[in-house]
């Protein structure tokens, strides 16, 4: 009987330990996590895109949290022009950036095909919690796509698709949207 109530005891400390201790590969204790972002860049003709390209993070109450990424011409000026990712410019104060910041998340536009990007997180940048994922890409004139889906940031590996809205309208040229299977995963 003793022998079966010591098991009993060491089994339940273990299964204890083990829901306590659990965490998702890639996300630590210390809240760091891995935002995968994948989509396919859909080749339009018919008209010349810009194809300029951002992503970023905001809590539910539209509060700004992070830019993630930005494409080269966006980032060294081109967030000055009111026509291009609309959305993001207005949020974000780019010109303030760190030089840091600039360098960390600045990168050429990605190429027409599959893109899959993993962006590290650490629990000091984005805190546990609920968020929005946006992801913007200028077309020309005033036209953008803005794809954005909630997520939330824990212990556990969460994904979403995101849904696109066209700003002002959906282009007139386009035979379909420039971006196509936006999907975050964080864990």
């Amino acid at each position: 009987m003793q022998l079966v109530k010591k098991s009993l005891i060491r089994l339940l400390i273990l299964l204890t330990a083990g829901f306590i201790g659990a965490t998702v590969p890639g996300c630590d204790v210390t809240g760091d996590r891995i935002l995968d972002i994948s989509f396919m860049m859909n080749e339009q003709e018919g008209y010349p895109r810009s194809d300029q390209l951002v992503i970023w993070l905001e809590k539910p109450d539209n509060t700004f949290v992070k830019t993630l990424y930005v494409s080269e011409y966006l980032s060294y000026g081109g967030y000055n022009d009111p026509e291009i990712c609309p959305d993001w410019s207005s949020n974000t104060n780019w010109e303030e950036a760190s030089e840091e910041e600039f360098d960390a998340v600045t990168a050429a536009t990605p190429s027409i095909g599959p893109v899959h990007m993993e962006i590290p997180l650490t629990g000091d940048q984005v805190p546990k919690g609920e968020y929005i994922v946006y992801v913007e890409i200028h077309l020309t004139a005033d036209y953008n796509e803005l794809y954005s889906g909630g997520i939330r940031f824990s212990r556990k590996e969460e994904s979403s698709l995101l849904e696109v809205s066209y700003k002002p309208e959906r282009y007139h040229d386009a035979t379909y949207d420039v971006l196509s299977d936006v999907r975050i995963t964080v864990h």
